[in-house]
């Protein structure tokens, strides 16, 4: 089954998420595309439900997917594979939530468990160009402020809408605060209504590797080339790396290899076997902190180490030693 091309919508409230996916899917459409959607909404009610009566809609309702229903997401992703199995999705949409972090939803797409199944291409954040240089002040929770900002930093793709309501002055403050926070690399298009080039909008701007253990940390040129995948795509700094083959780890060694990674790694997960026990424990890393699982995990067969960063070069990567 080959994987499915899947994109995420980030943006804060009132952004223009839904109109940009109603226009993907108009896109869709004429391209005899089968899409999937997965629409979240932090009420117990969608009530745009009626805009999607014709499309294959998974909701998920009652809380954000990049926290409070995290795990429910993992199960809609995995009915999406089943519908999959049934009758071929070409393209996965998920619209989160207008508080959604989108680097919370990478770090989900990431996990070994999905990595089979989905290929993520993009995240794509709406940006008002009317309100966002407003809500940086109207906002002083700096939980409010530090997402807004994520929501630019987590994109691979960033569309300034709205900007019919904008004066010069208002878009010219707006892209002076995107430039502090954007990766370099990373497309700004400017809309109104969501109207942009769809075909554009849609291109392939994550790149993801699966790697062999012994691969990391290539000596030379000619190897590194030889044995690692890359692809020379529209990418920008947002990448994933799948290490396979990892052998058994004190929590030390762990400790000890993960704060050894290069400074543009943001979040790794996975499953690894840890000396005199049973079983795989899944373990998070960010911001130096990591967070190991007291108790094995049921249904993982193989440990793997999932690194989400920026500009993530194979060869900057340390190999795995562990016991």
């Amino acid at each position: 089954m080959t994987a499915i091309p899947s994109y995420i919508l980030s943006g804060f409230l009132g952004s223009g998420k839904t109109t940009l996916l109603i226009n993907i899917l108009r896109y869709c459409k004429e391209k005899n595309l089968k899409p999937a959607i997965i629409l979240n909404e932090l009420g117990s009610v969608n009530v745009e439900s009626h805009l999607f009566e014709n499309e294959q809609v998974f909701e998920l309702l009652d809380g954000c997917i990049c926290c409070t229903i995290q795990d429910d997401l993992k199960k809609t992703l995995m009915n999406v594979v089943k519908q999959h199995e049934k009758g071929p999705v070409d393209i996965l949409l998920i619209e989160g939530t207008g508080v959604a972090n989108p680097l919370e939803l990478v770090e989900t797409m990431s996990s070994p468990s999905l990595l089979r199944y989905f290929d993520l291409q993009a995240v794509i954040s709406l940006i008002d160009a009317n309100t966002y240089v407003d809500n940086q002040s109207i906002f002083t929770s700096k939980t409010i402020r530090n997402l807004l900002e994520s929501q630019v930093k987590g994109a691979t793709t960033i569309v300034l809408n709205k900007v019919d309501l904008a004066t010069d002055k208002q878009l010219a403050k707006v892209e002076t605060k995107l430039a502090k926070y954007t990766l370099e690399g990373t497309m700004v298009l400017k809309a109104s209504y969501g109207k942009v080039d769809i075909s554009i909008l849609l291109e392939k701007r994550i790149s993801s590797a699966v790697l062999d253990n012994k691969t990391c940390k290539c000596n030379n040129t000619h190897e590194h080339e030889k044995s690692c995948s890359h692809h020379h795509e529209h990418h920008i700094g947002i990448k994933t790396m799948t290490i396979q083959n990892v052998p058994s780890f004190t929590k030390k060694q762990l400790s000890h290899w993960l704060k050894s990674l290069p400074e543009g790694i943001i979040r790794a997960k996975g499953y690894v076997k840890l000396e005199q026990k049973q079983g795989l424990y899944h373990f998070q890393y960010s911001s130096n902190q990591i967070n190991v699982s007291d108790q094995p995990q049921n249904g993982v067969i193989d440990p793997c180490i999932v690194l989400i960063g920026q500009d993530l070069d194979t060869a900057n990567i340390p190999e795995v030693y562990g016991t």
